[in-house]
This record gives C-alpha cells, structure tokens and sequence, in this order.
C-alpha cells in the first residue's frame, strides 16, 4: 500500500500551531495581530510566503528563521510514529503552496527522511495523485488529506486502486482503523 499525505494541518499543524506562534512573533515585533490577520486573509488566496509578510511590514528576514525554528514542535507526533512504521518507500507528501515556503516548513520539521518524495503544488493535487495511482496500479493508494474538496475531482473510476481518507477529527481514528495490522 503506498500513503500519500498532505502537509499543512495533516503532518504539520499549520493553522493552530505555526499561524499562532508567528502572529505572537509579529506581536514582539510590533506589528498589532489586528493587521498581521488582515494582510493574511488578503494573500491566502494567492501564494501566501513568509518572508513576503515580513518584507510587507518592513521586517527583517531574522525573523523568518525564528518564527520557523519551533517547527518541529508543531508535527503530527502521533502520525509521525506511523509513518515510520509504514515506511519511506511507501509514504509521499504532496503539498499546496508556494514551493520555497512548503519546502522551508517541511525542512525545519526534520521529517524528510520518513518520505520517498515531497512534490509541492500551487493548483490541484488531482493530477498529481492520479499518476501515483497509475504508477502504483498493482496496489492500494490512500490519499490523506484536510480538505474534501482535495478529493472532489479525483477520478475513482479510472483509478479503483485509490482511496481517501478525510483527515479531520476522527482522521488518525480512520485512519489507524484501516491500516495492517502489525
């Protein structure tokens, strides 16, 4: 069986843990959560990077490094210690963003080693996914991720080796409920 997983708020708990560690940073610095939040909502829905938001409040780049050391306190240490169970030829995270901003956070958790490929993408994942169906044809492909609309356009038909697993509440339950046991 081969794992696909998303990063942001599967792995990595993005939106609770890193966004409000960089809102208190930002606060040090002096820049007021009220506007950090507002720039942040603006350019989420383009390529939203961190060294942009520093460049827009005219903060130094120093910064940037401290708000991303404490990244590997923001893991899933619990889905971390299945992976590694599940092993590195058999787990891949495929990834939304922007490709320097995902690699720098993927980076600073450590977890690189536990994956056979990291593939970033700014549009779909649905292509992506698709072709490690059909590289992997012969097997079982579970694609874990945050957000069901990352599951809408997938093509089940074409791919009947692939199957999903919404990671929201009940997701590593779900999941675990699924895997080999060992």
């Amino acid at each position: 069986m081969k794992y696909i997983f998303d990063f942001d708020d599967v792995l990595f708990h993005s939106s609770k843990r890193l966004k409000e560690h960089m809102y208190m940073c930002l606060e040090k610095a002096g820049i007021p959560r009220t506007e950090a939040e507002k720039y942040y909502k603006e350019v989420r829905v383009n390529e939203f990077w961190l060294k942009e938001l520093l460049s827009h409040f005219s903060l130094k780049e120093n910064l940037y490094e401290e708000i991303l050391k404490e990244s590997k306190n923001f893991t899933n240490k619990e889905l971390l210690e299945i992976i590694k169970k599940l092993g590195k030829e058999n787990c891949h995270i495929i990834t939304r963003g922007g490709e320097e901003w995902q690699l720098d956070k993927i980076k600073r958790t450590g977890i690189e080693p536990f994956f056979s490929e990291i593939i970033v993408v700014w549009g779909s994942k649905k292509e992506t996914v698709e072709k490690m169906c059909a590289k992997h044809k012969d097997e079982e492909v579970l694609f874990i991720d945050d957000k069901v609309e990352n599951f809408e356009d997938l093509d089940f038909v074409k791919y009947p080796n692939l199957k999903t697993i919404l990671y929201d509440e009940q997701g590593f339950e779900k999941l675990i409920s699924i895997l080999p046991q060992s």
